[in-house]
């Protein structure tokens, strides 16, 4: 995608002016980071806006307008190096606008991703826009699009990447007057793509020593071991790379979770006909979801039809109601965990639809 080469060129010509700073876990207060590296199949990641903060020596909100944006380029779906792109304006990102500063906290920058092997390579940069009318009503387009496209079936929304990409490098590079205030950039690959902080600050090595960092509470701060304070005077981002291999946003992948409420309904009409074509085509979404682990497409499956057994059974009850367990978050929550079915591998269609 061009946008990924535009942006990389204006993080170059920036590095000069700004420190990028991937904190030690041993400088991390207030909760522990795994310090286990992801596993293609297995894990998920997703990037998190954990704090900026932005002081007013730059007329912020009037002369200037930031915006925070974000490039990932992952294989997805078949596709080696696609390029997911999100932008947020300050009513996405919460912006607060204080005496001194404005500040952002705890902002989720990209849907949840799975991991399936090859390099990761991120792109973050708070960007400073002239404040002009026409521009801010561009950027609040930008950042709707960027909302659908981060949403948890992220595939059905894929067709706005290349667009929402365009509209940024147009930001950044084009006639628009933006320019990277400070960012990130990074490439990370199996064994180095691990759950960790990294600081963005508009600062160099001379000004503001690297070691000298610590997050506590997912905030920026600086200082010795026991004298840390939290860290001012520098316009900074503070982004937090995460893994997981638990979903929390299962609810939210209709091509799954619509059909397995519809079985329920149907094993609640008795009518095992239409609840056995509703199981196939949650199981069939299931495997053919980009937005699943391998891991997950065995434990859904094996899920999906455990669960219809037990609803055949609850029929031959009184109390049996269609609505229980009719929640798919509540189904995956009680299957057993990733790193245990990953020892099983790859579930073929043949394997996953036996039986039914």
């Amino acid at each position: 995608m061009a946008s990924w080469t535009a942006v990389k060129d204006c993080f170059e010509k920036d590095r000069q002016q700004s420190l990028h700073v991937r904190i030690d876990p041993a400088r991390v207060v207030g909760q522990t980071l795994d310090p286990a590296p992801a596993k293609a199949g297995v894990h998920y990641f997703r990037l998190w806006l954990a704090d900026m903060h932005l002081s007013k020596e730059v007329a912020w909100m009037k002369e200037q307008i930031p915006a925070v944006h974000s490039l990932v380029q992952l294989d997805f779906g078949g596709r080696p190096g696609l390029v997911i792109p999100g932008i947020a304006d300050t009513n996405t990102l919460g912006a607060e606008e204080g005496a001194a500063n404005i500040i952002s906290r705890n902002r989720l920058l990209t849907p949840t991703l799975p991991f399936h092997g090859g390099a990761v390579s991120i792109q973050v940069g708070l960007l400073s826009l002239p404040g002009k009318d026409y521009l801010g009503g561009f950027l609040k387009t930008l950042s709707a699009f960027s909302a659908l496209l981060a949403a948890p079936q992220i595939s059905a929304a894929l067709a706005l990447a290349a667009p929402l990409g365009a509209g940024i490098q147009e930001l950044v590079s084009g006639d628009a007057g933006g320019r990277l205030h400070v960012g990130v950039i990074g490439s990370y690959a199996g064994r180095d793509l691990r759950s960790t902080y990294i600081a963005a600050i508009r600062a160099t090595a001379g000004q503001l020593r690297p070691d000298s960092l610590w997050v506590v509470d997912d905030r920026l701060y600086v200082g010795g071991a026991k004298d840390h304070t939290p860290l001012t005077g520098f316009d900074h981002m503070l982004l937090r790379l995460e893994l997981l291999t638990e979903r929390d946003d299962w609810d939210q992948l209709r091509s799954i979770a619509e059909p397995y409420a519809e079985m329920l309904d149907a094993l609640g009409e008795g009518n095992k006909g239409r609840a056995e074509s509703c199981l196939r085509q949650a199981i069939v979404a299931a495997l053919k979801a980009p937005e699943l682990t391998q891991v997950d497409r065995r434990r859904i499956a094996e899920a999906l039809k455990q669960r219809y057994v037990e609803s055949q059974s609850a029929l031959l009850l009184p109390t049996f109601s269609e609505a229980e367990g009719g929640d798919l978050g509540a189904l995956l929550r009680a299957a057993p965990p990733a790193e245990e079915v990953a020892r099983e591998g790859a579930l073929s269609l043949e394997e996953a639809l036996s039986g039914i």
